[in-house]
């Protein structure tokens, strides 16, 4: 098995790519908290967290959703103005 030694990074030879974000990962709460205080900055997290969540009933409307057909996805979209 013969080797190849080149001069470029590997990163180029792989062509990773460049628009990826490895920056810090951006948390409501956290991110640019203007307090010293982490219990605050997390009590801002769980709420944020908290306020995505679904409900049980949005959860069983996706749920019910995801398992109809495509023919049923077209109208249920349609009924809801989309």
């Amino acid at each position: 098995m013969r080797y190849l030694k080149t001069e470029k990074p590997l990163e180029g030879l792989l062509e990773l790519d460049d628009r990826v974000d490895t920056g810090q990962l951006e948390l409501p709460g956290l991110a640019f908290s203007d307090s010293d205080d982490l219990f605050a900055a997390l009590a801002a997290l769980e709420q944020e967290v908290s306020r995505l969540q679904l409900s049980e009933e949005e959860v069983e409307l996706l749920r019910r959703f995801r398992k109809t057909s495509p023919e049923n996805r077209r109208m249920v979209l349609q009924i809801l103005g989309r």
